[in-house]
């Protein structure tokens, strides 16, 4: 269940404002029981909420991304035994990625990944890949921040009695705290989630990994081959090859990273919402009465606001650009194993069906991890893409596919995936106006310019 689904009231629905508290990452007051919260006073509101402002020297973005992390974890650690990768699963892959990166040498021209082989806990993956999460969402739930306290401002200009302005007066300080707890909740068990289902460190087609580094989950790779009755070595192979084709493009490709990181934050500074409409609306969800029932209620009603504002043409247009760069991504890596596999590794269709399935049915779309976000391109993008760089091959050999990425302003368009061709004939038009977010990202942090992403 996401933090956001109201829960079952049952007999107790003191028992339900508890689990809304501990969802939202706030601290449950043991003497709520004894108040009278259909009638509680702006005093008594500031005695139970003072806990929740942060500390001196915490911001409520730290207390966000904390939430973030322990809510991921407590997710995983919920669904059972969560080992470290056993010394023979590190021994197989580490035999796995060995003869991946010797077959891969005829496959592209992008450089072999040198770092050691990992086997990681769903835990491990959650932690290596935090830092990227954060940056890729921080822009957007800013935003979403800045928003609501607009809006809370301009509920409070609406006009209020002296009781209703006192109350608010009291809320007022605890806005951001609540939105990033509520945020941080959602979307740490989203991350969870997408932990359970991962087989690789960049499985889900986003550079989240620091180092280049072909890292598997042997547990979540169990999962797999034992449903579909397949070998446990062939699969690992199969899957290390198609990690180091990722590994291999994200380390040599270094824009793909700040070009998503840029796409993402132009996609923020393009959210608009209206504060009075915003107001209107948070006004009408509140509870005309303080009880454990209409708070538990009040959740659902509050996650919508945060988490559905409209969106403009142009932000539709930055996430078809997003898009089709994580398409073009994953259908690169495709053509790249179809590759290898044709050659190297017999029998190796059933296992690529096992995992185009198992990619449908585990997607960030359903884990929440990116609401408003659409970072998983469909897999109807992914075969144009796929086949984009199979004729791309076809036509140029493996040095013309992979010298496209070499400059972001060369990259086709999403109506370029059908027509590799016409991509291939078409004459240069100047400067692609949305490179100029990646230059203005690269003049604000050089560093990222120049790390392996």
């Amino acid at each position: 269940m996401f933090p956001f689904d109201p829960p079952d009231m049952g007999d107790d629905p003191m028992e339900a404002l508890s689990k809304f508290l501990s969802d939202m990452g706030l601290p449950e007051d043991g003497d709520i029981h004894d108040a009278n919260v259909a009638n509680v006073s702006a005093d008594l509101l500031r005695s139970m909420m003072k806990r929740f402002v942060p500390s001196p020297g915490a911001s409520s973005t730290n207390i966000m991304w904390e939430t973030v992390r322990q809510m991921s974890r407590q997710y995983v650690a919920s669904l059972g035994p969560d080992p470290v990768g056993s010394s023979r699963a590190l021994r197989q892959i580490s035999e796995a990625v060995h003869l991946g990166e010797l077959w891969m040498s005829e496959a592209t021209v992008f450089a072999p990944v040198t770092l050691t082989p990992l086997a990681w806990s769903r835990a491990d993956w959650i932690e290596a890949t935090f830092p990227a999460w954060q940056k890729m969402l921080e822009p957007v739930i800013e935003k979403l921040s800045t928003a609501m306290a607009s809006a809370t401002a301009a509920e409070a200009s609406l006009g209020f009695d002296d009781e209703m302005a006192s109350l608010h007066s009291a809320l007022q300080p605890l806005m951001s705290s609540v939105i990033s707890a509520t945020f941080g909740a959602h979307v740490g068990e989203g991350l969870g989630k997408v932990a359970t289902t991962t087989i690789a460190g960049t499985d889900v087609g986003l550079p989240l990994v620091s180092d280049p580094v072909v890292s598997l989950l042997p547990t979540n790779l169990a999962a797999i081959y034992q449903q579909d009755e397949l070998e446990e070595a062939d699969v690992i192979l199969y899957c290390s090859v198609r990690e180091i084709a990722r590994q291999r493009l994200f380390h040599d490709v270094a824009w793909i990273s700040p070009h998503i990181i840029a796409l993402v934050q132009h996609y923020a500074r393009e959210m608009t919402l209206d504060p009075e409409s915003l107001a209107v609306k948070l006004e009408n969800a509140l509870p005309e009465q303080f009880s454990a029932e209409s708070i538990v209620a009040f959740r659902a009603d509050f996650s919508s606001l945060l988490f559905t504002p409209d969106t403009t043409q142009e932000q539709q247009e930055i996430l078809q650009r997003l898009t089709t760069l994580l398409a073009l991504v994953e259908g690169w890596v495709d053509d790249v194993t179809t590759q290898v596999a044709r050659r190297w590794f017999p029998g190796w269709e059933p296992i690529a069906e096992s995992l185009r399935r198992h990619r449908a049915t585990s997607t960030l779309a359903g884990s929440g991890v990116t609401p408003m976000l659409r970072l998983n391109p469909s897999a109807k993008e992914v075969r144009q893409a796929s086949n984009f760089w199979q004729a791309i091959r076809e036509a140029k050999g493996v040095e013309g596919r992979d010298e496209i990425w070499r400059y972001p302003e060369s990259m086709p368009q999403m109506e370029d995936l059908s027509d590799a061709e016409g991509f291939l004939n078409r004459p240069s038009d100047g400067e692609d106006p949305w490179n100029d977010e990646l230059r203005k990202f690269l003049d604000q942090d050089p560093e990222m310019g120049d790390a392996p992403q």
